[in-house]
């Protein structure tokens, strides 16, 4: 009860500086943008990028608010919380925030040098697929994208390959900048990048905070065990864990031996699982859109926590 009050508190605070910002970033616009900017369009444009900015430095207060209140991060926050439509004058601003911690990190998929793949992390991406409905030899391809070398995986694909297309391009042998550069790699289509998207990150430290995973992340997690491993997380497995958070968010990462023997069994058998997963978030996306006489302006931004700070890796404005 004591961490939900607090946590109401963060929200009332958060509302209240929200509109703080946007009434000062509205009279700045009054005396500044008329001289920058005319016609109808061009001032609701800019108008609606002002409530966007606002909505972004709302959210960036609850991920700070909730790092002072808490040392681990769960769906029972202020920032996890879903915020309804904001009205404010002729204006609405729409926030959506989630931790990038819940997902898996492609860009973790190969080793630092980028010389050879993560196995052990490709496994777990492979069964995400799987999961998903998605052939899993996808993440050949992606894993071919992402190291230094030319010669393709069983399933991937190299620089020969995207040459060879009607628009020709090479294969990048590095990291994933954005999100969208997913839609370059070899049979990744529209829909299978939709249905992907939501459970695949390229931001987060690499583990995956299972105070928030989702069902479907949790169950990928066990991939790439030995024969004599206890075994994968099922889908029941992965509700038990949802259930048991629920009331009792875990506060090491000891603890999920606490939902059932085989997690038990999994947490003390496997130093590498260990490894892959957390019970804190540092890395968040927002998505904040201000819209004004039919005119929306959306802020896609993904921010790292430092301490009580919020370093911005990426920023786009829509």
């Amino acid at each position: 009860m004591k961490l939900r009050s607090e946590s109401g508190v963060a929200l009332l605070i958060t509302l209240l500086v929200l509109v703080l910002i946007v009434i000062m970033a509205m009279e700045i616009f009054r005396t500044g943008a008329r001289a920058a900017q005319t016609g109808a369009y061009g001032r609701d444009s800019i108008k609606a990028a002002l409530l966007a900015e606002a909505g972004v430095a709302a959210a960036k207060i609850a991920v700070r608010e909730s790092s002072r209140q808490s040392q681990i991060d769960t769906l029972d926050q202020v920032w996890s919380r879903p915020v309804p439509a904001i009205e404010l004058g002729d204006g609405t601003i729409l926030v959506t925030l989630e931790d990038e911690e819940r997902k898996i990190n492609l860009n973790k998929l190969v080793l630092p040098n980028g010389n050879a793949p993560d196995e052990r992390r490709v496994a777990v991406f492979r069964r995400l697929l799987t999961i998903l409905e998605i052939d899993p030899s996808f993440a050949d391809a992606v894993v071919d994208w992402l190291d230094v070398d030319d010669t393709p995986r069983v399933g991937g694909a190299e620089s020969a390959y995207y040459l060879s297309l009607p628009y020709p391009y090479r294969a990048k042998n590095d990291l994933f900048d954005t999100l969208d550069e997913l839609r370059l790699v070899r049979g990744i289509t529209p829909e299978i990048f939709e249905k992907l998207k939501p459970f695949v990150t390229i931001h987060s430290s690499g583990a995956v905070n299972i105070n928030t995973a989702p069902k479907e992340v949790l169950m990928a997690l066990s991939a790439g065990q030995d024969a004599a491993g206890p075994g994968e997380i099922s889908a029941a497995t992965a509700n038990l864990i949802i259930e048991y958070r629920k009331a009792n968010p875990f506060r090491s990462t000891q603890e999920i031996g606490n939902v059932s023997p085989m997690l038990g069994d999994l947490y003390r058998s496997s130093a590498p699982w260990r490894e892959l997963i957390d019970i804190k978030s540092s890395a968040f996306h927002v998505r904040s859109t201000g819209a004004l006489s039919n005119t929306y302006r959306t802020i896609d931004a993904v921010g790292v926590r430092s301490g009580s700070d919020i370093q911005w890796r990426f920023w786009r404005l829509e």
